[in-house]
């Protein structure tokens, strides 16, 4: 797996555990970083500057670090 898709499960752990809206934040998300989530697969290839993004929206957002 990559860091990008790794970083997408703990989004969505992060979300269960604080029992949130999935697609509200999800969706947050997603329009603070440009990067849709529901697209990020196994497969799909790390891109340090969508990574980036993607932790910068998650801590504007949830206010955590991953």
């Amino acid at each position: 797996m990559g860091k990008l898709y790794d970083a997408k499960l703990k989004v969505e752990q992060l979300i269960a555990e604080r029992k949130l809206n999935e697609t509200e934040v999800k969706g947050q998300l997603s329009l603070r970083s440009g990067l849709l989530l529901a697209l990020v697969r196994e497969e799909t290839p790390d891109d340090p500057t969508k990574l980036e993004k993607l932790r910068a929206a998650v801590r504007a957002v949830l206010k955590a670090e991953i």
